[in-house]
């Protein structure tokens, strides 16, 4: 009957396609994990350094200048500017004697 039809070598091929899937899932769920490890580590190396000032180790909080946010300490006063947010401002200002000169400077600073 039906089992009769049935061969070892079928069981065997069955094994081995549901060991291969079971492969597959775990690899799957081994980078899922490892990403999200990865992630997590991430946002805990940046939180000793998220929002403190570079200079007094104050705390700092988020203002718009113009259109732009930028970081000011609640310590020190020190303004704090993330890349391309002083570019940002240069362009929604007025042109005047400081920042033509900012910009003069500017150009000669090699980017890091």
């Amino acid at each position: 009957m039906e089992r009769d039809r049935i061969t070892p070598e079928g069981y065997d091929k069955e094994e081995e396609f549901f060991y291969r899937k079971n492969l597959e899932l775990i690899e799957k769920a081994r980078k899922k994990l490892d990403a999200e490890r990865s992630a997590t580590q991430q946002r805990e190396q940046s939180k000793p350094h998220w929002m403190v000032c570079p200079k007094c180790g104050g705390t700092l909080r988020e203002m718009t200048v113009k259109g732009v946010r930028v970081d000011q300490c609640g310590g020190c006063g020190g303004i704090f500017l993330d890349r391309g947010e002083l570019d940002l401002l240069m362009r929604r200002s007025l042109p005047t004697a400081v920042t033509e000169g900012l910009k003069d400077l500017l150009k000669h600073i090699e980017p890091l």
